[in-house]
């Protein structure tokens, strides 16, 4: 089966899986897009929300995520194909106009929250001198 195919069907089960779980509540968080400078228009999407929902699963509802563990940690690496780069630009979030305190898997969000997403200059990375 090719790349495509398996992408298709892992978007597939994870709308219908996640639109199941959220089916008739009426709750709901906006998940805004930032992608600076790179030519490509700023998204705001609201989807679904339900108790224990993190910040990055409501960006994985609306957005190809691509994501990276370090030490316990998960990282997200691309949002619909731009790619952070250590050093240079990367991707940072904010809850309701508040920088972000905890990693996104571990960040839970309220109804009603809106959370941003951008892509930004890199102040975390450790520099090589």
């Amino acid at each position: 089966m090719n790349k495509l195919r398996i992408f298709c069907l892992y978007l597939l089960l994870a709308c219908f899986f996640g639109l199941s779980a959220f089916a008739g509540n009426g709750e709901k968080v906006t998940v805004e897009i930032d992608f600076g400078s790179v030519n490509h228009p700023k998204l705001k999407i609201e989807t679904n929300w339900k108790e224990g929902l993190s910040a990055l699963e409501a960006l994985q509802f609306v957005a190809e995520v691509k994501t990276h563990p370090i030490a316990g940690y998960v990282f997200v690496d691309e949002i619909d194909g731009v790619k952070g780069e250590p050093n240079k630009s990367v991707w940072y979030y904010e809850i309701n106009g508040e920088p972000a305190r905890k990693v996104a898997i571990d960040q839970p969000i309220n109804d009603g929250d809106k959370i941003t997403w951008i892509y930004k200059q890199d102040v975390c990375s450790p520099t090589k001198e």
